[in-house]
C-alpha cells in the first residue's frame, strides 16, 4: 500500500521517540521489536528488562528520582485544579499519566497507547496534561481509510472524521473538526484534499435543524479554506458520483470524488468507518488524534499488531 509505504519512509527520516507504555502487552512487544528492526522510530518502554531484551530504550516509572521530577512537573501543569505535589505523585501510578507527563517534558516525541487502557483515560489524560495546540478549539479524530485493489473504485485512501470523539458537535465545532481533518490529509495524502460535509440531504433537500448544522458548517469551513474543493450538505453517493451529484445538484462545481469525509456526529462517523472497514476490508487506521499540542494516538483495544505498527507511522509523521 503506498502511502503506508510512503509514510513509513517519511518516519524513517524523522526517527523520533514513540513511547509505547503498555509494555506488559505481547501485541505492543512484537510491534515494537517490528518497528526497532525496520528502523521507522526509536521505541521507548516503562521496563528496563524488556527494553533491553529488545534493543530499545527505556523509561523506567519505578525510578525515585525520575518519578519525583515528574511530579513536580505535574504539579505546575495543574496546580491550579487542586493538584499537590502529593497528589501528583500519586497520579503518575497511573502508567498513562506518567506517560503524558514524558511527552509533555519532550522526554519522547509520541506517544502511542490503548491497546489495554480505555480510550476515555488516555484522552483525558492527554487533554490535561499534553493539551490543546496553540491555534486549536478542541481535539477530534480522523481514520485513515486504505483500500486493496480490489477495493479502491474511490480512491486508495480516504480519510473520515470525527469517528471517535466528538458525539455532536455544533457548526463552529464541526468546521473546526473539518480544518484540522483538511490540514492532516494535505499532509498525509498525495492527491489534493475534496471535503464533503457528509449530511442525509443534498443541498438542503430537507428542512430540518441537522441539515442547517451542516449547512452553516460548510459556509464556516469555505470562509476558511476558499481554495479547497468542498461540499456539503451532501449524501455520501453525491459525494463520490458524478452522475449523481448532477442530478441532485446540477448546479454544483464540486468535482468528485471526495476524499475526505466530514460526518455529522460521532453515531455516523464511528458506523460508517466500521460499515466500510468490515464490508470492503480496508485498513483502517487510528483513530488518529488531531488539536493536541504533541502527537498522542489512541489504539482500539482490540487492535492487531498491524495496527500498533501503521500507528507508530503515522504518529511518527505527526512529530515535529
Amino acid at each position: 500500500m503506498a502511502l503506508l509505504d510512503d509514510l513509513a519512509s517519511k518516519a524513517k527520516t524523522k526517527y523520533p521517540r514513540i513511547l509505547l507504555p503498555e509494555w506488559t502487552d505481547s501485541r505492543i512487544t512484537e510491534a515494537a521489536k517490528s518497528i526497532k528492526d525496520q528502523k521507522i522510530a526509536q521505541i521507548v518502554l516503562f521496563d528496563e528488562d524488556t527494553a533491553s531484551s529488545l534493543g530499545v530504550e527505556s523509561i523506567n516509572p519505578k525510578n525515585e528520582d525520575l518519578k519525583a521530577e515528574y511530579a513536580q512537573t505535574l504539579f505546575e501543569l495543574r496546580k491550579h485544579k487542586g493538584v499537590t505535589f502529593e497528589s501528583a505523585l500519586e497520579m503518575l501510578s497511573n502508567s498513562s499519566v506518567f506517560a503524558m507527563v514524558a511527552l509533555q517534558r519532550g522526554d519522547v516525541d509520541g506517544v502511542v497507547t490503548g491497546a489495554i487502557t480505555p480510550s476515555q483515560e488516555v484522552l483525558s489524560n492527554a487533554l490535561r496534561i499534553v493539551g490543546v495546540a496553540e491555534g486549536s478549539r478542541l481535539v477530534s479524530s480522523l481514520f485513515l481509510m486504505v483500500f486493496d485493489d480490489d477495493h479502491k473504485r474511490y480512491g486508495e485512501n480516504l480519510i473520515f472524521s470525527d469517528c471517535a470523539m466528538n458525539i455532536s458537535p455544533n457548526s463552529e465545532e464541526l468546521a473546526e473538526i473539518a480544518q484540522s481533518a483538511y490540514e492532516t490529509a494535505d499532509s498525509f495524502l498525495s492527491e489534493s484534499p475534496n471535503l464533503a460535509m457528509l449530511s442525509f440531504s443534498t443541498n438542503q433537500s430537507a428542512n430540518h435543524a441537522e441539515v442547517d448544522k451542516v449547512r452553516v458548517a460548510t459556509e464556516l469551513l469555505k470562509s476558511k479554506l476558499p481554495d479547497v474543493n468542498i461540499i456539503g450538505n451532501v449524501q455520501l453517493d453525491a459525494a463520490l458520483d458524478a452522475n449523481v451529484l448532477q442530478i441532485k445538484d446540477p448546479d454544483s462545481s464540486f468535482l468528485p470524488p471526495a476524499n475526505v469525509f466530514i460526518f455529522p456526529n460521532l453515531d455516523a462517523g464511528n458506523i460508517g468507518y466500521k460499515l466500510v472497514q468490515r464490508f470492503s476490508g480496508a485498513r483502517a487506521i487510528g483513530p488518529i488524534l488531531q488539536g493536541l499540542s504533541k502527537p498522542v494516538n489512541d489504539l482500539s483495544r482490540g487492535c492487531s499488531v498491524d495496527e500498533i505498527i501503521d500507528t507508530v507511522v503515522v504518529t511518527a509523521n505527526q512529530c515535529k
